[in-house]
């Protein structure tokens, strides 16, 4: 791992801090973490978090890289948590549920907000004063200071380790799907366990900012009906560019966009069935019928039954039937 994807994600943060800094300025009501929310402050950490998990598997530097680790990983829970309810919120706004059960998601609103301000305390991103709040980018330099204690690989060494990291991570997918550790009948230990760590290939891929790129495509690689104008041109279908990047590691282009597509799918699944777990979960503590509940989420509504239903025949289809993960790591396996 290199030092220099750390700083260019944690920059991006550190730009989000001092544009909060002016924000809060202006508007010293607004709670720091909300700013910080608003412009998209969870995205660095996922990165960042990503770093850290491919370095704690390869790096010369664990005493660090688990530090940072835990570090990036509170505060992206920390912002997620408070995603969720806020999210929420926001639907709330159509299903129109009693004020008690409004109350109560703002309650678990404002609970993961003092969570996440308390990260960044604890951390230093923000700091308490006698008066409120103020903002910092201070572990800028603690950061800068561990970097330049830390021992780094050359770009090609970099190169095999991350492959082989690569490889672990997808064929550690497909062994707990066979195994059914991932267990497909949960919506949140299973289909949405089963998302995340598909999720993580991707993450990866940005995280490296330029060290990953979608390969040359030509029509005998597998997976190629998935390679269209249309997945090609999509936002998030797109890894960063960095000149400045050496042995570069090529994805699997069919395989990048299948990936994604099975994301997004699995995510239009499991998102309406957390919540509707989740709803009715608040229904039963506050004693409203799950007739109502269901009625309110409307067409939002998802059961268990038909989640799990569809999310199986998505992973049956893309894991087992297209050989997704099996051709993404046989992919990577060609470049050691």
């Amino acid at each position: 791992m290199s030092k220099h994807r750390y700083l260019h994600h944690l920059e991006k943060f550190a730009s989000s801090v001092l544009k909060a800094e002016k924000s809060f300025k202006k508007n010293p009501k607004i709670h720091p973490g909300i700013l910080l929310y608003q412009l998209d402050g969870r995205t660095p950490f996922f990165q960042l978090q990503g770093l850290a998990r491919i370095d704690n598997a390869i790096g010369k530097h664990q005493k660090y890289s688990e530090k940072w680790f835990l570090e990036f990983k509170n505060i992206e829970d920390a912002f997620g948590k408070m995603d969720f309810w806020l999210a929420a919120l926001d639907s709330n706004k159509k299903w129109k549920f009693n004020a008690e059960l409004t109350g109560f998601m703002q309650q678990q609103a404002w609970i993961q907000l003092g969570v996440l301000e308390s990260r960044l305390e604890e951390y230093g991103w923000v700091v308490r004063t006698s008066t409120g709040f103020e903002f910092s980018i201070a572990p800028m330099e603690r950061f800068k200071s561990e970097f330049k204690k830390c021992d780094w690989y050359t770009p090609k060494k970099e190169k095999k380790k991350i492959i082989k990291f690569l490889i672990n991570e997808a064929e550690e997918i497909e062994e707990k799907l066979a195994s059914k550790e991932i267990d497909l009948n949960l919506v949140e230990e299973g289909i949405h366990e089963f998302r995340r760590k598909l999720r993580w290939l991707g993450i990866y891929s940005s995280a490296l900012n330029g060290k990953v790129y979608i390969d040359k495509h030509n029509n005998t690689m597998p997976l190629d009906s998935f390679v269209t104008p249309q997945n090609k041109s999509l936002g998030f279908n797109k890894l960063p560019v960095n000149k400045e990047e050496s042995d570069l590691i090529g994805f699997l282009p069919g395989g990048f966009y299948a990936m994604s597509d099975l994301i997004k799918s699995i995510g239009d699944i499991k998102d309406p069935a957390l919540y509707s777990e989740e709803m009715m979960r608040l229904g039963a503590m506050h004693l409203v019928p799950a007739k109502e509940i269901k009625k309110r989420l409307g067409m939002d509504f998802m059961n268990h039954h038909d989640a799990v239903s569809q999310a199986k025949d998505l992973i049956e289809k893309f894991v087992f039937e297209h050989k997704l993960i099996h051709h993404i790591s046989e992919h990577f396996k060609k470049q050691i």
